[in-house]
């Protein structure tokens, strides 16, 4: 198994990318049973705190399911089944930033909506956590691109709908070699008010306020990338 010990920040992130590569390349088959939470943390010589949020996010993508009394699954369809189909064709078609972005508004504006009324206590945890790991990065714009994606992601999983949480991992798998472009073009600011705005938001259960600044947030990017780049 090509399980490589973490010893960097932003842990969880890096569990769930080692265990998606093991899934992904068939190390891991679909209806497989994965090791537990105390074997995988010794294994990636992390804390089981750690292990638990990436396959919490695993199951928000549907990737893993959990089975009580019996462990920890690889799904049987797995959403790298919409890799092969969906992923070739985004990238042949949203080859722009400003599509890319556009595309994230059909999507977001009403993620935003339906966060704003499903969201539970941990939802706002962890997306409270992103945003003061996003404060902690203005310097890197690597990681704080990392970081804003991680936000948007912890956002879908607010949904509690599981085909948004997937699909919007998919896009984002797409946007990982542009967000840090995004972020130098805009800087630091800009990502940390307009997802403190959403935030409290979701916070106050003001479905349409997350909406309308989840737009702004996106049509602001979209104006910034038009009038810093030759894009269009």
């Amino acid at each position: 198994m090509s399980i490589k010990p973490i010893n960097q920040k932003n842990i969880s992130d890096e569990v769930l990318d080692q265990i998606k590569e093991n899934i992904i390349s068939g190390e891991w088959a679909p209806g497989t049973k994965i090791p537990g939470e105390l074997d995988l943390s010794k294994m990636f010589n992390v804390s089981r705190v750690s292990i638990r949020q990436a396959i919490h996010r695993l199951v928000g993508m549907g990737i893993l399911n959990i089975k009580r009394g019996e462990g920890t699954f690889v799904s049987e369809v797995l959403p790298r089944d919409y890799f092969s189909t969906l992923l070739p064709v985004l990238m042949i078609e949203t080859d722009s930033l400003i599509e890319m972005l556009e595309f994230r508004a059909v999507m977001e504006i009403e993620s935003a909506r339906l966060a704003a009324i499903r969201a539970n206590d941990e939802d706002i945890k962890r997306m409270e956590e992103i945003i003061a790991n996003m404060g902690k990065s203005k310097k890197d714009y690597k990681k704080f691109a990392l970081e804003d994606l991680n936000f948007h992601t912890a956002l879908s999983l607010a949904t509690h709908n599981s085909v948004v949480a997937r699909v919007t991992e998919i896009m984002h798998e797409v946007l990982k070699s542009s967000m840090e472009q995004i972020v130098r073009l805009r800087g630091f600011q800009a990502g940390l008010l307009y997802h403190r705005r959403i935030l409290d938001a979701i916070i106050n259960k003001d479905a349409e306020a997350a909406a309308d600044i989840m737009r702004e947030h996106i049509e602001t990017a979209i104006n910034d990338i038009k009038n810093t780049t030759n894009l269009l």
